[in-house]
Formats: structure tokens, C-alpha cells, sequence
């Protein structure tokens, strides 16, 4: 089982605690954002199972990501992702659990601690995901577990599933009706794809391809998806 989780950092510390939080493979980095209101649109649009807030003195920027955020997020969702603060400063874990968060490490980042605290979501979100699809076809229900699925294709208003099995199951409901269902990921390259990044084994930005399980696949990425190849990227580099 993974966790997905964004990092919302703008100070000098970014760099190192990524490559901490990295060492822990449960969890899966969908977006790094060094501004509020950058943070906002991606937690609206990805919907992290956690996020990581730099609340830093030392950074120039500091008073441009703030716990303020928070209180934007409450106008938008019911529920706010797990929020663990990094901070250079003891003083602000007052505040942060005053403001509901489930965590707070100092940085630079304690390895010990980090690990302590990812162990600590991951053992009370155990039941947090279902990696299976029911998919219908004229009165024919497959049920397939999401780690097999290499990669969607759209087909009008149809779906093709094509499994790691090598087996294609079509479905009569859109790529975007799917795209919904699935766990984070998966993420969609090209207005026709939705790939599974776990299969991932090549990208050529030059010729704006996605090579699949062991290159034996290729599928073409757009423009309009660009940030999700480079979130790919930054996942698998």
C-alpha cells in the first residue's frame, strides 16, 4: 500500500528533506510547491493523503506559506488531508496543534523522527484504500485489482484495461468517469491515456513518449499534461 503526499517547502531545507522522506517507499510524492497558492490548487486537484508544510524562519519568502493556508483549505473541503509541519522553530508546534495538525518535526529533519511518524499514519490508515475495480460489460463484472492495470486507453465512450496479464477489458463508461476511481498513481499524459506509474520504465521528453513495462509499450504524452510527466519524473528520479 502507498500514501501519496505533497511537500509545500520554499526554504533552504526542501532539497534534504525530500530525499528523507523519499527513503520511505509507502509514500509517493504527487507535487513539490514553494507557494501558497500554488499548495492550494494541487491539494484541491490531487487530494494528498498528506502534506508536508514548511512553516521556516530562515527562508526569504517565509511569510509567503504560513499556517494560513489551513484556513483557506477549510473553504474548500470538508476534511483536510494529514498535515505534518516542518519547522526550524520549536515555538511554532504550539500553534500547530492548536490548528489541528497530526505532526510536527524540527528541521533539518531527524531521520528517527520522520520515520517514527510515518510508521505512526501508516499503522492507523491501514484500511485507507481498495485496490480493486468492478467493471461492467453487458452483464459481465470483472473484478481487477488496480496494481495490475498497466495502463487505460479511451475509446469514445468506452475504456480498454489493459492488465499486466497482457489481457484487455473494455468497459462502457469514459476515461474520465475511471480517471476518478483510481488510486493516485495513476495519472492521465495524454487526453486518450491513463497510465499506471509503477510500469514506468523510460520517458523521451524529445520525442513527448511514455515507455511502459520494460519499454514494450510506448504511449505519446501532450503538452496539456506536461506537469504530471514532470511529477513522474521527480517520483521515479
Amino acid at each position: 500500500m502507498q500514501f501519496s503526499y505533497i511537500l509545500i517547502d520554499d526554504s533552504d531545507f526542501l532539497e534534504s528533506t525530500l530525499e528523507h522522506i523519499k527513503e520511505f517507499d509507502a509514500f509517493l510524492c504527487v507535487a513539490v510547491c514553494k507557494t501558497k497558492k500554488d499548495a492550494i490548487n494541487r491539494i484541491l486537484e490531487l487530494k494528498p493523503n498528506v502534506v508536508f508544510l514548511s512553516i521556516s524562519t530562515t527562508s526569504e519568502n517565509a511569510s509567503s506559506i504560513s499556517f494560513t493556508l489551513l484556513s483557506e483549505l477549510h473553504e474548500f473541503l470538508d476534511e483536510l488531508p494529514t498535515i505534518i509541519v516542518l519547522s526550524d522553530f520549536k515555538e511554532a508546534a504550539y500553534e500547530a496543534y492548536q490548528r489541528g495538525v497530526s505532526g510536527y518535526l524540527l528541521m533539518p529533519i531527524d531521520p528517527n523522527e520522520l520515520r517514527k511518524c510515518l510508521m505512526r499514519y501508516q499503522k492507523t490508515h491501514k484500511s485507507l484504500f481498495t485496490d480493486t475495480l468492478s467493471i461492467k460489460s453487458n452483464g459481465d463484472y470483472n473484478f481487477i485489482r488496480c496494481s495490475e492495470i498497466v495502463y487505460l486507453k479511451a475509446d469514445g465512450n468506452t475504456t480498454d484495461f489493459y492488465l499486466k496479464s497482457g489481457k484487455v477489458v473494455s468497459a462502457y463508461k469514459t476515461l474520465k468517469h475511471f480517471e476518478k476511481l483510481l488510486p493516485f498513481y495513476f495519472f492521465r499524459i495524454h487526453h486518450g491515456y491513463v497510465i499506471n506509474i509503477n510500469y514506468v520504465s523510460r520517458i523521451n521528453l524529445g520525442k513527448s513518449s511514455c515507455y511502459l513495462s520494460n519499454n514494450d509499450i510506448v504511449l505519446p504524452f501532450s503538452r496539456t499534461y506536461k506537469e504530471n510527466i514532470d511529477t513522474i519524473i521527480l517520483r521515479i528520479s
